[in-house]
């Protein structure tokens, strides 16, 4: 089942995946079922070592306000997303001029998901001794900077009736998937927001 998971995967970012790659690959992870609300990488230390791949459902990562204690939606992933804690994957970070500090994000299933999931210290190993492994990590964070800069402009420069028209296109039933409150969160509004604007888009 991996086998044809991870091709499908590697499908989505590049063209002419050697089976010996993908059975590489496949080697190194598992799959696993998550239910809804389940979190699956925090921002502590906990399970920093794991990366997950979405085949089925909805995963999104989470900031939490200290001063308030209260969640909000970053970002919302679906099928083929990967992703990984990276705040501690290097450990010479600190000696870097960066903020390291302990981070207040992590991953939670939105839906009841279906994911693989593997040790990124092995994904590392294969990455520097597979040729084609190391192509595919490369189109994978070429993917996710661009996803990250249009989830930035559409921040920046779209109104939020426009931002939700844009979540629709990309997960048309998202309103039967995943609460309100959430949408409102990731769109970066009210609940109350989000109300007006549906009862504005059906009454058009």
């Amino acid at each position: 089942m991996e086998s044809d998971l991870i091709a499908s995967f590697c499908s989505f970012y590049m063209n002419n995946v050697s089976d010996e790659a993908i059975h590489q690959f496949s080697n190194i992870v598992k799959t696993k079922k998550f239910k809804r609300g389940e979190t699956l990488i925090k921002g502590e230390h906990d399970n920093i070592s794991k990366f997950y791949i979405i085949k089925e459902g909805i995963v999104a990562s989470f900031s939490r306000n200290a001063s308030e204690d209260k969640e909000y939606i970053r970002t919302i992933h679906i099928e083929n997303y990967a992703f990984t804690n990276l705040y501690y994957l290097d450990s010479n970070l600190a000696n870097l001029d960066l903020d390291v500090s302990p981070s207040r994000d992590y991953y939670k299933c939105l839906t009841d998901c279906l994911l693989l999931e593997g040790k990124f210290s092995d994904f590392l190993n294969l990455i520097q001794s597979n040729h084609e492994i190391c192509f595919l990590y490369n189109r994978i964070n070429q993917t996710l900077l661009l996803q990250l800069l249009k989830r930035l402009d559409r921040l920046s420069l779209l109104d939020a009736t426009d931002r939700y028209k844009l979540l629709r296109l990309r997960i048309p039933n998202i309103e039967n998937l995943i609460p309100q409150y959430q949408i409102a969160s990731y769109l970066n509004i009210t609940p109350v927001q989000l109300s007006r604007i549906r009862k504005k888009l059906y009454s058009e």
